[in-house]
Order: structure tokens, then sequence, then C-alpha cells
């Protein structure tokens, strides 16, 4: 394995990722900008981390610019609908777009084909979310540390489930890394979007998957603002990075 692949696991397993970093098309030359209004469109559900952090920046830019600039939704499909959707823009900067480190780093590595070419048909302009994971699980689930998971997935190989919120996504590959780490098999489960991912971790269809305070904090039960004293998903471990907004608590993957 090349070390830039090893890296880019890693990163993903830590959870800093760009989720969040918008980009443009290569421009055509123009005197005024924006012009009109400019449609951001992102990959991620309404309501997500991601697409709050978003709309933050795009209320931001409307009252900057005196523009307006709105945010189009466009999940699923591995990021590829929304790929579509911004590639049919009219590139000339009207149109931004909102991508994730796996769309950029880990796509080209994990699908033999995509429908985008990373250098060729996005212009990177800034990043605007950074993110720590932590393994979440229901709140009544048996499973209560990282230890009791790879326990069960060595006793039992391939029963424990974990989700993500698709194939090849950060939470997938983080994921994968923590099983070859330990050496047991897991199967994973995709899903379309954050909010089916930790619902299902809720009701326990999955065992666990990663998660983030932008992502699944909403859910979670425990002491932070965002927290809900009758949260259905709890935190069983956080990933290896540097603590971040109270995690430190917890052990570490």
């Amino acid at each position: 394995m090349s070390n830039r692949r090893s890296s880019l696991m890693t990163l993903a397993a830590c959870a800093v990722g760009l989720a969040g970093g918008w980009f443009t098309r290569p421009l055509r030359a123009q005197t005024t900008f924006p012009a009109r209004t400019v449609r951001i469109v992102t990959p991620f559900p309404a309501g997500s981390g991601p697409d709050a952090a978003l709309r933050l920046v795009a209320d931001k830019l409307n009252k900057k610019w005196g523009q307006p600039t709105v945010v189009d939704n466009k999940p699923g499909g591995n990021g590829f609908i929304a790929v579509a959707t911004f590639k049919q823009g009219t590139g000339d900067g009207h149109d931004l777009i909102q991508l994730d480190s796996n769309h950029i780093a880990t796509h080209p590595h994990t699908f033999s084909k995509l429908p985008y070419d990373v250098e060729r048909d996005f212009t990177p302009l800034r990043m605007i979310l950074r993110t720590h994971f932590f393994v979440a699980v229901a709140a009544d689930s048996a499973y209560r540390s990282i230890d009791d998971i790879v326990a069960a997935a060595a006793a039992n190989p391939g029963k424990v489930t974990y989700g993500s919120w698709f194939n090849g996504s950060p939470g997938h590959i983080g994921a994968l890394r923590l099983a070859a780490t330990k050496r047991v098999q897991m199967l994973h489960v995709p899903f379309r979007d954050f909010g089916q991912l930790y619902t299902a971790v809720a009701t326990k269809e999955v065992d666990w998957a990663l998660g983030s305070i932008a992502s699944a904090g909403a859910m979670e039960r425990g002491p932070h603002p965002v927290h809900r004293a009758d949260g259905a998903v709890a935190r069983a471990a956080v990933s290896g990075c540097a603590g971040h907004g109270g995690i430190g608590q917890h052990a570490r993957l």
C-alpha cells in the first residue's frame, strides 16, 4: 500500500475530513461577482451537520454579497448525484459544491470509475468544517466500550454490524481500519444519509457506527448542549485524534 493511501485511511479513521470543503469549477473571466444568485450544491441531506455548517456560511455570504446564496441538497449515490447537478451549472462561479474528504481523496482509490475528475472538474476554495468521530451505539446497547464490540466480533466473525452514510465514506473506511487493526470481521451496512443511519443505530438495526457531534449529536444522550437527556444513542469510544468538544473522557480508538 502506498504512503498516500495509508495516510488517507488514517485521516478517515481520525475523522478529520473536509466535511464541507467547498469547490467551484474552473472559472471564466467576468467583471462583477456575484451578478446573480449563487447556488451551493451539497451531497449531504438537510439537517445534517455538514448541511448546518454550510447554511451558516451561505447566510454570511448572502449578507456580504447582497445576492441570494442558496443551498441545494442532493443526497445519495455516494455524492455522485450532487456532482452531476453541480457539473450542469454555468461554470462562472455562481455554482459551488460542498464536498467531503472522501469525495476528493478516497473515492479515486475505491471506485474503478468516477463520474468526475478531481483535478479537472473542481477548483478548491476553502475548508469549512473539521470534526472528530466517536463510536455511536444504542443508548441501551450491551456494547459499552470498543473492547466489547471487538470481543463480540472476535467471537462471532461477520455477525457484528456497523453502518455508514455510504460506501467509501470516512465512517466506512475508519471502521474497516479498526477491523483490520484488531483482526476481526464485521458486516458493513451502508445507508443513504445520516438520519437513516443513526436511527438504525438507535433501534439496533445495526450495532454501531462512527458519528460526530455534527452528525449524531442531536440524538445523543449526555451533558453536551446538543445532547438530550432521553437521547437514543451513546458513545462507546472516540477517535485517536486530539480531544474535542468534551469527548476526552471516553476510551480512544
